[in-house]
């Protein structure tokens, strides 16, 4: 049940990726599959424990009897990400399930750039056309391979995983053209590209009716605004071609509250350790910094949630940052 080509997983994709994550759940470099043509999960073994990326890839009346089979083959199951359909097929399957923190969208129909709290969109475009940058979506095969890698390079210098990419709940960096991904350049008075922004797809019964900004990177020395000015740009013109939701990912154990399900408990105390911990935030993974950035853009927040079905927890929480790449 692990051989699903590509064809198959996209098809699968186009009718039920309507999650954030769906087109990372469909084409992450080394993942697993598990499932046939009518929907799959994506894993990753680590040890003896299956991690799952978020949802499955299929109808609704699927997806019960997919996690149920995946459950009975691997056994040690962990999911992240995962939305609260999702998570209450994991319950009922006795699971312990604990809110991840929530992912950040904004309706792009309502969605404007006035008053006091979208001030950093509209600072962004006066500075950089008073300088004389342009912000536009292109191919990358476009433009010049070896400078558009240096924005990547460069920029991961900067943070605290500098060694490598973030990977499974974060899709590593693809910097060739991708079917159906967006991808928007800074460019300076020379044309010379500084940063980039890339969108991933978000589905609905075949159809594109939104998008994951899933990578916003700049040099070294670029105003720190231009994430904002890459998002207006994006955002004015997914509005202008009719779509309806651009989310901006996941605030990593921001705003746990453990409300909808029975939670392990060393899981909640060392969620809420990693993100209130000065050192975490410094050393390993900027978290605190990060919710309130996604929280100014004023959008709507939806909880996700993590579920084991094997104790101790421990294990498995240490677990989760190496396939995250964190350690």
């Amino acid at each position: 049940m692990t051989d699903l080509s590509e064809a198959t997983r996209r098809v699968l994709l186009h009718q039920h990726g309507n999650f954030a994550l769906a087109y990372s759940t469909a084409f992450q470099p080394k993942l697993s599959y598990f499932g046939d043509r009518d929907g799959f999960l994506a894993y990753r073994m680590v040890g003896r424990t299956a991690f799952v990326l978020a949802n499955p890839l299929a109808d609704p009346t699927r997806c019960r009897t997919l996690i149920e089979e995946f459950v009975s083959a691997k056994k040690d199951v962990c999911f992240a990400q995962a939305s609260k359909a999702t998570a209450e097929i994991l319950s009922q399957l006795g699971f312990c399930v604990n809110d991840m923190g929530p992912e950040t969208s904004l309706d792009l129909a309502s969605y404007d750039f006035r008053g006091p709290s979208k001030r950093n969109f509209r600072t962004a475009v006066k500075r950089f056309e008073a300088g004389g940058y342009t912000v536009r979506e292109s191919k990358t095969d476009a433009l010049d391979p070896k400078e558009v890698g240096a924005v990547s390079d460069q920029w991961r210098r900067t943070r605290t995983t500098k060694r490598h990419e973030l990977a499974f709940l974060v899709r590593p960096v693809v910097l060739a053209d991708e079917e159906d991904v967006r991808k928007f350049f800074i460019f300076d008075p020379s044309g010379k590209p500084v940063a980039l922004a890339f969108f991933d797809p978000v589905y609905e019964n075949g159809v594109v009716t939104g998008y994951l900004s899933s990578t916003r990177r700049r040099l070294p020395g670029v105003e720190p605004l231009a994430g904002y000015y890459m998002l207006h740009a994006a955002i004015e013109k997914f509005k202008a071609e009719g779509l309806r939701t651009l989310h901006l990912g996941l605030s990593p154990f921001h705003a746990i509250h453990d409300k909808d399900f029975n939670k392990n408990w060393l899981v909640r105390r060392s969620f809420r350790f990693v993100y209130t911990n000065a050192l975490t935030n410094r050393l390993i993974y900027p978290f605190q910094s990060l919710a309130k950035h996604k929280d100014s853009y004023g959008g709507t927040r939806k909880q996700t949630y993590f579920a084991i079905n094997t104790l101790p927890s421990l294990p498995r929480l240490l677990k989760l940052l190496w396939v995250c790449r964190i350690i």
